[in-house]
């Protein structure tokens, strides 16, 4: 019997607590709401009484300003564009900022149209650097223009750039939404004009592979440390000579092929190379018994 009660007790409070809250949710707020409405309609009929034609367009003018703020203020506005070439030519514009090297082929994909609205999709295939595919992204992303980016694939590939030396890049599919309106009366092309600032952010290339495929040729005709022997040795100095017969003076911190002289052990008679040959690291020690020590 208690616990009957006390389910019937239960049941009651749930009842009462439903009640209250829908005659809060349909009577009681939806009064005040009506009575706010009630009082605006009248402040706004009343605002224009007793008041000079010049008086009433200053007013409306504060307001027109007033919106125009809080539209600049916007991180992003739907353009107003009368043909869908506009909307191709300024995705042109924002594809010719990248690199020339980038190779871009771009295609209609889908229109969708939303009362005034429509919505474009274009497909992007290109290759280039990861870093350049970051950058491209990055301006349609910070654009005052709203797009929307599905990248459907990115991988790597290689090729070989104007030195021989092969060069790592990436094949992309994306595909590129951009949404404006058709309609003149949202245009806001002014406002648009004066907020079409880009912020551009860099990134590291995650595809970049840690250990190169190839070692960088000696263009600048540095001294070669492979197969060089030690001939002489000072305290701030070392007097080396290359595979190939050339003499060469050098101090610690001095520049050689691949790497850098990076002390002198007089007391030892020897000195040490650090070489990157293509992300492994590498010490070089040459002796002056012209014993070459490698570790």
């Amino acid at each position: 019997m208690r616990r009957r009660k006390k389910r019937i007790v239960l049941i009651i409070l749930i009842l009462i607590t439903v009640s209250i809250g829908y005659y809060f949710t349909e009577y009681h707020f939806n009064k005040e709401i009506e009575d706010i409405l009630k009082s605006a309609s009248k402040e706004e009929q009343t605002m224009f009484e007793n008041q000079s034609p010049d008086e009433i367009i200053s007013i409306l003018q504060e307001k027109i300003d007033t919106l125009n703020n809080k539209i600049q203020l916007q991180d992003k506005i739907i353009p107003f564009y009368s043909s869908p070439i506009q909307v191709y030519d300024k995705i042109i514009q924002t594809l010719n900022l990248l690199d020339k090297k980038t190779e871009l082929n771009i295609d209609k994909h889908s229109t969708e149209n939303i009362d005034d609205f429509r919505l474009e999709r274009f497909q992007i295939k290109g290759e280039s650097k990861f870093t350049d595919l970051f950058h491209l992204i990055n301006l349609f992303e910070t654009s005052p223009e709203l797009y929307k980016i599905h990248l459907k694939e990115i991988k790597q590939t290689f090729t070989t750039n104007n030195q021989g030396r092969m060069e790592e890049r990436v094949l992309f599919n994306l595909i590129l939404e951009t949404l404006y309106t058709t309609n003149e009366k949202y245009s806001f092309v002014s406002t648009l004009s004066r907020r079409n600032l880009r912020t551009v952010f860099y990134t590291s290339d995650f595809f970049e592979s840690l250990i190169k495929m190839d070692i960088p040729p000696n263009d600048a005709g540095l001294f070669e440390v492979d197969g060089a022997k030690l001939l002489a040795i000072m305290p701030d100095a070392v007097y080396l000579i290359d595979k190939k017969g050339n003499s060469i003076t050098l101090t610690e911190g001095d520049e050689v092929y691949l790497g850098y002289l990076t002390k002198i052990d007089y007391q030892n008679h020897s000195c040490e190379f650090l070489l990157n040959k293509g992300g492994i690291l590498e010490r070089v020690t040459l002796k002056l018994d012209d014993k070459e020590d490698l570790r």
